[in-house]
C-alpha cells in the first residue's frame, strides 16, 4: 500500500475504515494503511463586489476625451489634444469655456457641447465628435479564468462573445458557470456558457458598461490510493498536480467521469483492490461513500459515475494481490540467483 499524504480535511479514521472493510470482504488482513487527510486546493476565484449604486454610468472625473470641432477651419488639420474631465465634472473647450460632461455618455457629451455652441451664438448648427481615450465607468471588467483579465472598454451594451474575445477567451480551467455583476440593486445574472459549443443565446447575452464579468474555476477532484499517479486534478482535465507527463494529466473534457479520472491518474496499480474502490462525496455537509466495482465498470456492466467538485476517489489495496505480487517477485529473484549459485 503506497502512502500519499495530504492535509487535514478528511479524518484518517474514515479512510482506514474503508480500507478495513475492503479487506474483510476479501477475507484478508490489512497490510498497511496511512492517510493524514487531504490538502484542499481552493479555486483561484477572486471575490468581486458590484460597484455601488451611487456610481453613475458615463464619463466621470479623471477620464480622458478628445473633442473634434468640424465647424472651425483652424482645427481642421490639427489632432486635438486629449482633455481631462476635472473633479467638478467639466472640461474646458475653445470658444465655449467649461462644459459639464460628467455622467454623460459620449453621445450625450457631444449634444452638451453642441448646445453650448448654439447658446453662445457661436455656431447655428454645430457638429462635434467626442472620442473616449479612457473612461473608468465605460468598461466591462473581466476577472477570473480568462487569458487576459482586464477592463474592456465599451460605450454601449455589447454581446458576451465580444467581451470574452477581448479578454483572450476562457482558460482550460474555466467553469461553464459565468456570473455578471451589475451596478446598483440589480441581481447578478448567471450564464451557462460552453466555450466549445456556445449557444446563440449565451453568446449574445448583453453586457452593459459598468458590469463585471466573473469567470469561476471548475474546481478539482482527488484520486488517492493504488493508482500510478495519485494527485489533485482539475475537473476539466486542464490541470494536474499528480505528476503529469506529455501523455497523461493534460487536456480538456466536458464532463469528468470516474473512468476518465482513473485515466488521468495513470490507471490502477497491480495490487489495487478494484472491486472495492470508494467514491467519497460531501452532500449537505455530510460525507457519503459509494462503493464502486471497477471490474464491472470497465466491462460496462454498471454506469460510469460523473464526478463532482471535491470528490475523492480512493482505490484500496488488495491483500491477495499484494502477497501474490511479492511471491512472484521472490520467485523471479530466485530464478536469477540459480545460475549464480551453480557457478560456485
Amino acid at each position: 500500500m503506497r502512502i500519499f499524504l495530504y492535509g487535514d480535511s478528511v479524518r484518517t479514521s474514515e479512510l482506514q475504515k474503508i480500507q478495513h472493510e475492503a479487506d474483510e470482504k476479501s477475507h484478508v488482513k490489512l497490510s498497511f494503511f496511512l492517510f493524514a487527510g487531504l490538502l484542499i486546493l481552493p479555486g483561484a476565484v477572486h471575490a468581486q463586489q458590484a460597484p455601488s449604486s451611487g456610481d453613475a454610468v458615463g464619463l466621470t472625473a479623471g477620464d480622458q476625451i478628445v473633442v473634434r470641432f468640424f465647424d472651425f477651419p483652424e482645427f481642421a488639420n490639427q489632432v486635438p489634444p486629449p482633455l481631462w474631465v476635472r473633479s467638478d465634472g467639466a472640461v474646458h473647450l475653445p470658444y465655449v469655456g467649461d462644459v459639464k460632461v460628467a455622467g454623460l455618455m459620449p453621445e450625450g457629451a457631444e449634444r452638451a457641447i453642441e448646445e453650448a455652441l448654439r447658446t453662445k451664438g457661436i455656431v447655428k448648427d454645430p457638429s462635434v465628435e467626442v472620442m473616449v481615450v479612457s473612461a473608468r465607468n465605460l468598461t466591462v471588467r473581466v476577472i477570473g479564468e480568462v487569458k487576459l483579465p482586464h477592463s474592456v472598454q465599451v460605450l454601449a451594451p455589447v454581446p458576451l462573445s465580444y467581451v470574452l474575445e477581448q479578454a483572450g477567451g476562457l482558460t482550460t480551467s474555466a467553469s461553464m458557470h459565468l456570473t455578471v455583476l451589475h451596478r446598483g440593486d440589480q441581481m447578478p445574472t448567471s450564464i451557462e456558457y460552453d466555450q466549445y459549443h456556445p449557444t446563440v443565446e449565451a453568446a449574445n447575452t448583453m453586457l452593459a458598461p459598468g458590469d463585471v464579468l466573473q469567470v469561476s474555476s471548475q474546481g478539482v477532484f482527488f484520486v488517492v490510493g493504488e493508482v500510478n499517479r495519485p494527485g489533485i486534478y482539475a475537473m476539466g482535465g486542464g490541470l494536474s498536480l499528480g505528476m503529469p507527463t506529455s501523455t497523461f494529466g493534460m487536456g480538456v473534457v466536458k464532463q469528468m467521469t470516474l473512468l476518465k479520472a482513473l485515466t488521468q491518474a495513470g490507471g490502477v496499480t497491480a495490487i489495487a483492490g478494484r472491486s472495492h474502490s470508494v467514491l467519497l462525496r460531501t452532500v449537505d455537509g455530510k460525507r457519503e461513500a459509494l462503493t464502486v466495482d471497477l471490474v464491472k465498470l470497465e466491462k460496462g456492466e454498471i454506469a460510469d459515475p460523473i464526478l463532482h467538485e471535491d470528490d475523492i476517489l480512493f482505490v484500496p489495496s488488495s491483500y491477495w494481490r499484494s502477497q501474490t505480487n511479492n511471491l512472484f517477485g521472490t520467485v523471479v529473484s530466485a530464478l536469477y540467483a540459480i545460475p549464480a549459485v551453480k557457478s560456485f
